[in-house]
């Protein structure tokens, strides 16, 4: 008989694998999380390109697709084996240096942002699972586009611009893969000079008023904007709040050169630089990292209306770049770009408190961490 997919986690029959992009390195880690010894598995290294970084997992779970960040900038599809193993199936030429890719909610189409390239692109992908060329739509925004997703009912599509301060907005056509403008087409995120909204993340469900959040980190203001979406798309904002809670041993942020992540000249205080940001499955508990304090923070979720209430920063690994949640809600595997090691977390489902429960090594450079179950 066979079992559903739900059946088969209650079983323990369901495996989990977490890929890390080790940028310096040029390779994909692999590992299995074992839930039932809480431990993270090796399962070996496979060779990718230098600078490979954000990836993202395919609809139907079986493919991984890499951004490589050094020329010629290009995205690598690999198939993902049962038991874990990948193995490079086909690239893809990109229409820039991307530095965040997602799928639509079909898996029909691949969305890049550019930051260095003020664009971002969408290219179809074929039933075979490889990305077609040319895009679809190449669509040029403001300064520093930095992360690119849609609506949990794929009717719109985001993107954050780091250097101009804003929300981009628009109405996404499935069939096509095309989009076009909302009105207005961009939402200001916060009312300060530079806060440099990075990585969002929307919410799984709609809280109890039927509403959508969309929470954006804003790389160099040490905070989490906190935004409604409504039945048109837009977003109105509604919520600011700290996730740097040292700010006053530090100084705000400024957008790095796209020379390097670490050109910036020595300043009085060190300055903040947020990365990553995730929610459990459930919607319950948020968690954000700031790099140069090398922080995890974690927040709980108001069911009523999506508000924010912070809950505390521990120490974790230095250079906090990228993190997952599993679909179990009840593990957090983080990578330190400059420890060159993951860390990987317990998190308590009432409180949603972590512990941590063991660090693993690395290749050089994880910058991108991944996660699928199946």
């Amino acid at each position: 008989m066979l079992l559903s997919a739900s059946a088969r986690r209650r079983a323990g029959k369901e495996r989990c694998f977490v890929y890390v992009s080790n940028a310096d390195s040029g390779t994909l880690g692999a590992y299995e999380l074992n839930r039932s010894t809480q431990r993270l598995e090796p399962l070996g290294s496979f060779a990718a390109a230098s600078r490979v970084m954000s990836s993202v997992i395919s609809a139907d779970k079986r493919r991984l697709y890499v951004a490589v960040r050094s020329q010629p900038y290009r995205v690598l599809v690999f198939r993902i084996d049962q038991d874990g193993a990948l193995q490079q199936i086909g690239q893809s030429p990109l229409a820039e240096n991307m530095a965040f890719l997602s799928l639509d909610r079909s898996g029909n189409f691949l969305l890049a942002a550019s930051y260095g390239g003020d664009l971002f692109s969408i290219n179809r992908i074929d039933p075979e699972g490889q990305v077609v060329t040319p895009p679809v739509q190449i669509v040029h925004t403001g300064k520093r586009a930095h992360a690119i997703q849609v609506s949990p009912d794929n009717r719109h599509l985001y993107v954050t611009l780091l250097g101009s301060d804003q929300l981009l907005q628009f109405h996404f056509d499935a069939a096509s893969g095309k989009v076009t403008p909302l009105v207005p087409a961009a939402v200001n995120i916060q009312k300060e000079v530079a806060a440099g909204p990075r990585h969002f993340v929307i919410a799984p469900q709609p809280d109890k008023r039927g509403k959508y959040n969309l929470y954006v980190l804003a790389e160099m203001a040490g905070s989490i904007s906190r935004l409604t979406l409504e039945a048109d798309g837009t977003a109105n904002e509604q919520q600011e709040i700290n996730s740097v809670p040292q700010q006053e041993d530090m100084q705000r942020g400024e957008a790095r050169p796209l020379s390097g992540d670490n050109d910036l000249p020595p300043s009085a205080k060190p300055r903040i630089w947020q990365a990553d940001i995730h929610l459990t499955p459930d919607g319950r508990f948020l968690y954000s990292t700031e790099r140069t304090s090398g922080t995890l923070s974690s927040f709980a979720v108001d069911a009523e209306d999506g508000q924010l209430r912070y809950l505390q920063s521990i120490k974790t690994e230095a250079m906090p770049r990228s993190f997952v949640i599993d679909d179990s809600g009840s593990f957090l595997i983080l990578a330190g770009q400059q420890s060159n090691q993951l860390a990987l977390y317990h998190i308590d489902k009432e409180s949603g408190a972590l512990t941590l429960l063991d660090r693993y090594p690395t290749e050089n450079g994880p910058a991108w961490v991944t996660i699928v179950e199946r």
